[in-house]
């Protein structure tokens, strides 16, 4: 019986049977805390962070620090859950996804999907990789019926990947980019159940 995200951590359910959410070379596991210095020496990059909305620039280790503790133990006003996506034991990125109500950027209430790769990783279909397996989870464990992503127009790659998976381009809305200091076009995005299970069947 699938229950609806709001209500469902990530967490528990990695850390109960399922342990993991493994791919062809991909292994999407609960953040730990000794994740910190590898997130920071991938997140430390201007090519990275410019294409996210929230994070400061410029990323210091204790912003590393106090994310990853955040996301780990749950601190009060931390909506997101989030997996390390790794490869070969490397620490690679992170996806996640955050229980949002419709506004400008989605049509309606649900899950919105985040994620981002090291640098030294691109170009080499791991993003699509872990979207895919990652909106599978989602589907197959909440009752949600639509995904919805987006990114900065101009971040070409991530819209790219999330049109390989299935999502289509819904709607165009300005967002503030911290990183940037302004706002920026940011094309919004959705993936329907019935659209990914026909495109995966």
């Amino acid at each position: 019986m699938r229950i609806p995200l709001l209500y469902l951590s990530l967490m528990k359910i990695l850390s109960g049977d399922i342990g993991e959410i493994r791919t062809q070379r991909l292994i999407l596991r609960a953040l730990r805390l000794d994740d910190a210095e590898p997130l920071f020496a991938l997140f430390n990059n201007w090519n990275v962070v410019r294409s996210l909305s929230s994070p400061p620039w410029p990323f210091l280790l204790a912003h590393a620090e106090w994310f990853v503790r955040s996301a780990v133990e749950g601190a009060p006003g931390f909506d997101e859950e989030l997996l390390a996506i790794t490869h070969d034991k490397a620490f690679m990125g992170a996806i996640g996804v955050r229980m949002r109500q419709a506004d400008e950027m989605q049509r309606g209430p649900g899950p919105r999907l985040g994620y981002w790769l090291g640098e030294k990783f691109w170009g080499q279909g791991f993003m699509s990789e872990a979207v895919a397996a990652f909106v599978r989870f989602i589907f197959n464990t909440a009752a949600s019926d639509t995904i919805y992503s987006g990114a900065f127009a101009d971040n070409t790659a991530s819209l790219r990947v999330q049109e390989k998976v299935g999502f289509a381009r819904q709607s165009i809305s300005t967002l503030f980019s911290t990183p940037r200091g302004a706002a920026f076009a940011h094309v919004n995005t959705a993936l329907t159940r019935d659209r990914f299970e026909a495109l995966t069947s």
